[in-house]
């Protein structure tokens, strides 16, 4: 029997009913409650309780599954899963999209993963901003200035955003999650694994360009007055689940190398970062000249930074590709497949 979820809206609704056909499996675009600006896709597998709710099949208000068991996983990578269903929930996948921010397109593309392992994958989507020169690189960088002065802490935004699903589709932990992410979405979650290591237990990092590799200059070039984190509880607890394992992160906590690397040497945090070998585009600077490093270049240099501060992971260079996505995807999902897991899952 799959654990029980919080009562939401979603469970509100009776079996069948169009708020939960559009809340499961390739769910249709839901705005952030905290900040309508922001929305996210969702792909929910066959097995949680949400989805087998909208098919209209036996599913309490309370989100516990009473009709006969649904295979959690088909993958044949990972046999356990289709034996018992998950003892904390779901396990999550975050997929953060490039600047051209198709998240919709990019959940698809995981969905057929999402549904042989048996995660949820969280599509976000960060609108793109015609300010000159940093609107289309908003959400990199994690903090961004708007024209009218306001700051936005986009890392803050994904984590109310995974704080939203947890609450509302349940079933899914949130406890630690895995972060994928090429291009822009590349600078997003290597910059978001700096900050909070412990949030995450797997993370890809695919062609980040604009790259911050962990050395003392000004930020994002290096990680000197880099942001801070934003005080969050690790994850929304399930019912019934005892505490945490990892206490709640603080707010203006500074980035602090060593224990990221401690957490990649102990296998708390798996990481992979990958590059085509013939990615050699330099980004055009505001005044028209071309960025002395190419996407290449800065890869390498962050490979540099992680091999100087001790850091444990995989590296790639993809022979033959430019800055083709789907064929670095192709290199990241068996990876991602193996990793998708916390090393503390029971099923791991």
């Amino acid at each position: 029997m799959a654990p029980a979820v919080p009562t939401s809206a979603l469970f509100a609704a009776p079996p069948g009913h169009l708020t939960l056909i559009m809340a499961s499996r390739r769910t249709a675009s839901f705005h952030l409650p905290s900040d309508p600006r922001f929305s996210f896709y969702l792909y929910v597998p066959r097995a949680h309780p949400v989805t087998r709710r909208s098919r209209g099949e036996d599913v309490g208000r309370d989100g516990t599954v009473v009709g006969p068991p649904v295979p959690i996983s088909t993958s044949p990578t990972n046999l356990a899963a289709a034996a018992q269903p998950p003892a904390r929930g779901f396990p999550l996948l975050v997929v953060m999209h490039d600047s051209s921010r198709d998240a919709e397109k990019l959940r698809d593309a995981w969905a057929a993963l999402a549904e042989e392992e048996g995660v949820v994958v969280l599509s976000p989507h960060f609108p793109c901003d015609i300010k000159f020169p940093d609107g289309p690189d908003n959400y990199k960088r994690l903090v961004w200035e708007t024209s009218a002065g306001e700051e936005v802490r986009y890392d803050a935004v994904l984590l109310d955003m995974i704080d939203c699903v947890a609450a509302e589709w349940g079933c899914i932990d949130t406890r630690t999650f895995s972060l994928v992410g090429f291009s822009g979405g590349g600078q997003f979650v290597h910059r978001f694994l700096y900050l909070y290591p412990e949030r995450v237990h797997a993370v890809s990092i695919g062609a980040p360009g604009r790259a911050t590799p962990l050395i003392d200059a000004d930020w994002p070039e290096g990680i000197r007055d880099a942001p801070t984190t934003v005080s969050r509880q690790v994850g929304v607890p399930l019912p019934n689940a005892p505490e945490s394992d990892e206490p709640a992160i603080p707010g203006g906590r500074p980035i602090s190398v060593s224990a990221l690397a401690e957490r990649t040497r102990c296998g708390a945090v798996a990481v992979q970062l990958l590059i085509g070998s013939e990615d050699t585009w330099r980004p055009v600077q505001p005044d028209g000249s071309l960025a002395a490093h190419s996407r290449f270049d800065a890869t390498q240099a962050v490979a540099k930074s992680f091999d100087d501060a001790g850091i444990a992971y995989e590296f790639t260079v993809v022979p033959g590709v430019k800055h083709e996505g789907h064929r670095i995807r192709e290199v990241a999902m068996p990876w991602v497949r193996r990793h998708v897991r916390p090393a503390w899952n029971t099923h791991r």
